[in-house]
């Protein structure tokens, strides 16, 4: 499988170049300053054909007809997501690579099934959960259970096309080789697992703002002694963190002026006589 995910993405980074060669006269197809704000607004639409929902089903589905562009749309519409929280979903899906990585990939997939639900979109854990049906359904054919093997492998091949549709719509978001066009990152770290699935070893991971004001995530990859600098705009989820610790903050300032009012009213209740009461 691993072999089959890495020619098939050095297949796409080819075309990609050439394609980019041939358009390059009229530019990028996707262009983050222009097309973000524009792409997330009608993917809260309902009568779009961008609306979020409607993507989102169709990717489910793994829908054969569904375009680079409009996976792009629907990783857009999903920085709007109440369940987006990067730091947070960086944390669980660490754990989940850790569990596979340890060999606990019965663990690795009853945590992949809870977490994607509200994470449908996850690079990581798209093909973690693929990995690990995959190792468990190895598991199955060797005990001759061939039923369950089949379902495994079956689900295991589901979940690495969905992985390689949130592939190609990064491929198609930007070249990554410049701080001025950077490929499309939906989680603070898709970067570094983006690299792995071309084929590249992460030698150094960074983050640098671009000329734009965008924040980056910047992978110095290896392919084999060759070294190259990957550039992944992460610059939403930057602005989701920085939204989400203010929203912290201003809940805090509330409570604390709420109980601030709650103590004074309960200390002038105190202080306020009942009938026929006498204060000291």
């Amino acid at each position: 499988m691993k072999k089959r995910i890495f020619l098939y993405f050095i297949i796409c980074l080819q075309f990609n170049h050439i394609s980019a060669q041939t358009t390059d006269i009229v530019g990028p197809a996707f262009v983050y300053e222009r097309d973000f704000k524009q792409i997330l607004d009608q993917t809260q639409d309902k009568n779009s054909d961008l609306y979020y929902q409607k993507l989102l089903i169709r990717f489910l589905n793994n829908d054969s007809a569904l375009t680079k562009s409009e996976t792009l749309a629907l990783m857009i519409g999903y920085t709007e997501q109440p369940h987006f929280k990067p730091l947070e979903d960086m944390e669980k899906e660490n754990e989940i690579f850790e569990d596979n990585n340890n060999g606990a990939c019965r663990a690795a997939l009853t945590k992949s099934k809870n977490y994607l639900p509200t994470h449908p979109l996850s690079l990581l854990v798209l093909r973690e959960i693929s990995y690990a049906y995959t190792q468990l359904g190895k598991n199955y054919q060797k005990d001759m259970i061939l039923d369950s093997a089949v379902l495994y492998q079956d689900s295991a091949k589901y979940f690495m096309d969905l992985n390689d549709k949130i592939m190609e719509a990064m491929i198609y978001s930007g070249k990554g080789r410049t701080p001025e066009t950077p490929i499309f990152s939906l989680g603070l770290a898709d970067g570094e697992h983006f690299i792995p699935n071309v084929g590249f070893k992460v030698e150094k991971k960074d983050t640098q703002w671009n000329k734009k004001g965008h924040f980056l995530e910047v992978i110095n990859a290896m392919d084999g002694l060759n070294e190259k600098i990957f550039y992944f705009n992460i610059q939403h989820a930057k602005l989701k963190i920085d939204n989400d610790k203010a929203d912290v903050m201003t809940e805090k300032k509330n409570k604390k002026e709420l109980n601030k009012k709650n103590k004074k009213e309960n200390k002038k209740n105190k202080d306020t006589p009942t009938d026929g009461a006498i204060p000291n």
